[in-house]
């Protein structure tokens, strides 16, 4: 409980006002690898050295890997990220050069943001270290309870869908498998697991630790030469039509290829292959002047993802029909299931997901939300937390962004002018608070959690009620340390893209909803049909044919900052594993392993030794984005 509060104060501390790679960040939070690796490190064989009775057996360092992923997300952007600087913003920066202060400032309620100007000056500007808690409790007596709503539905939906995906379906979940061999027992005679006293990890653990040496030096000290860490196409490829794609980065993340050696050579190849077909298809669009007339290959492809989606909760209804089924009976009183060994009873699970998104749903009513809307943000959403964890699961991505949000569908076909402008601000707030980014989203890291649980023996249920008890004490944690920093050095000094960037975003996005209005469009809705036409089509021709190359996942994220910043690194890899395979076979594969999880503990090793010099320097060099 102390580290999870530790952590609680120090990530909102290291990723807002030193600027330093993201402690957690993603879904495999860098804190949680380092505690664990200071532990079997150092901790572990000193006490197998001076007290054997007291060093820590593997299933304690793997409950205390879980407890650590479980509220990792919940300070930054598993919670807090989204809801708190948007809400002071407005007022804020409303004027009527960007129209905010006649379209969305008078319909803007005092329980939706924080209208106290002074506040809201003092969160951005500094107020010296002062809250002026009166002008947060109204919002926050909003946002809480919904959020509190929201995080209890995801438990109880990772608790019914997990024997299903873990047990039945056997996904890979790549993310624990580095954790999982750090706490593995040392070997006869050695100190160390297993993993740290191979040469072949060695191998990778010294390139990804000299390549970011060599980065981060340059970082400090710009007349010392590096590799070229970040790069766009556009500084190779020139003119129409490829200005088109110019922007497309060229990143090298050593982790990114480590993770993509772990996943099946179909899953790798889709991640990337459907990336760069979504780059031609901009080309395309440029070439026969589709842009210019007003058609965007951007909004077909984003439309394409939220058909994507609704596709894989029509894939996961049916996969798992017999389960939903059984589970249902067994919320029923039937004894058609042994749950006994599940994170909660599955009558819990059932009744507590629907008592949650009902409360949800009437909570929202009654602010006076219109019924469409908030209904199909909570479905939506949940359906978004459940296709976030299904591909992290699969995929081994660090993160999973999508670009998409929840009432994309709605105007597409049916638009905006129907709703008020209160709603449609409402909208684009909760959207944007909850569901916009995923990379440190709960269900997944449930998820892992529990798959690590499984792989060490131990117990679930308690494993879950400490995770959940560990998330209600890094809630009001973090809110404090969010508004101190805020309050004490203005969040105009703080990280950039969080206080600017994402502050204006939703308000953007709502003032052209607003006026002139989002109509329906038939390329969004077409797009979307095309979507989950391919995704349903890819996944059947998966299960008749067994050697078919595509799996759908990879229509899903093909827009995001994930695939953005790793979609060449996940080509590396997929192309190294399948040389590696056809070339050497299995053996070669396993005896290369250690040498991909290598790079992966060598760029989380270095995010943490970078962060500590950050401390020290007040310079940052980001090692993962």
């Amino acid at each position: 409980m102390a580290l999870a509060a530790f952590f609680a104060w120090l990530i909102p501390h290291n990723d807002l006002l030193l600027r330093n790679t993201p402690l957690a960040g993603n879904l495999l939070p860098t804190n949680t690898v380092l505690v664990l690796l200071v532990f079997v490190v150092f901790v572990n064989p000193f006490l197998r050295r001076v007290a054997p009775r007291w060093a820590f057996h593997p299933t304690e360092l793997a409950t205390l890997w879980a407890l650590l992923l479980i509220p990792s997300g919940i300070p930054m952007a598993g919670f807090w990220r989204y809801i708190l600087p948007p809400i002071a913003s407005l007022v804020y920066r409303a004027s009527p050069s960007n129209r905010w202060d006649t379209l969305l400032l008078p319909h803007a309620p005092d329980w939706l943001i924080v209208t106290d100007a002074v506040a809201v000056r003092g969160f951005f500007e500094g107020g010296g270290g002062v809250i002026p808690w009166a002008a947060w409790t109204k919002p926050l007596s909003f946002w809480v309870p919904l959020g509190a709503a929201l995080l209890v539905a995801t438990v109880c939906l990772a608790v019914l869908i997990r024997r299903q995906w873990t047990e039945h379906e056997h996904f890979l979940f790549p993310l624990v498998q580095l954790p999982n061999e750090l706490v593995q027992p040392p070997s006869a005679g050695q100190w160390l697991p297993p993993l740290l006293t191979q040469k072949p990890f060695w191998v990778g653990f010294t390139f990804s630790v000299a390549f970011h040496t060599l980065c981060g030096l340059h970082a400090y000290f710009p007349a010392i030469p590096a590799p070229p860490k970040g790069q766009r196409l556009g500084d190779f490829l020139t003119g129409f039509p490829w200005d088109a794609i110019g922007g497309t980065f060229l990143n090298l993340y050593p982790s990114a290829i480590g993770l993509t050696y772990l996943l099946t050579t179909e899953v790798a190849f889709s991640l990337w292959f459907f990336y760069v077909l979504e780059r031609l298809l901009q080309i395309l669009f440029a070439c026969y002047g589709w842009t210019g007339l007003g058609y965007s290959a951007t909004d077909f492809v984003q439309y394409q993802q939220v058909g994507a989606v609704m596709g894989l909760l029509v894939i996961v209804s049916y996969a798992a029909r017999g389960h939903w089924k059984r589970v249902m009976l067994k919320a029923l009183g039937r004894p058609t299931l042994d749950d006994r060994g599940e994170p909660l009873p599955y009558a819990v699970a059932v009744w507590g997901l629907v008592l949650s998104v009902i409360f949800a749903f009437f909570w929202l009513i009654w602010r006076g939300v219109s019924g469409l809307l908030a209904a199909s943000f909570l479905a939506m959403t949940l359906g978004f937390y459940l296709a976030a964890s299904w591909i992290a699961s699969n995929s081994g991505l660090l993160m999973v962004q999508m670009r998409i949000l929840p009432h994309d569908p709605i105007w597409a076909t049916l638009g905006s002018r129907r709703f008020s402008p209160r709603d449609v601000l409402t909208s684009f707030l909760l959207q944007k608070a909850f569901a916009y980014d995923l990379r440190e989203t709960l269900m997944p890291s449930l998820l892992n959690a529990m798959k690590m649980a499984d792989l060490c023996g131990i117990q679930r249920r308690p494993l879950l009620l400490w995770g959940v008890a560990l998330i209600a004490l890094t809630l009001p944690i973090a809110l404090l340390a969010w508004l101190r920093l805020a309050y004490t050095y203005g969040g105009v000094n703080l990280e950039p893209s969080t206080f600017q960037w994402h502050t204006i975003h939703p308000y953007l996005l709502a003032v052209q909803a607003v006026d002139p209005g989002i109509q329906p469009n038939w390329v969004r809705t077409l797009g979307m049909g095309v979507g989950l036409g391919i995704f349903v089509s890819c996944f059947a021709l998966r299960r008749q044919f067994v050697n078919f190359p595509l799996h759908p996942m990879g229509l899903i994220v093909c827009r995001g900052w994930a695939m953005e910043n790793f979609w060449l690194m996940v080509f590396f890899g997929w192309l190294l594993k399948a040389v590696i395979v056809h070339y050497g076979g299995l053996r070669a594969y396993k005896g290369l392993r250690p040498l991909f999880l290598g790079l992966v503990l060598g760029d989380l090793v270095m995010a943490g030794l970078f962060g500590a010099i950050g401390v020290v320097t007040r310079r940052s060099y980001v090692v993962l984005p």
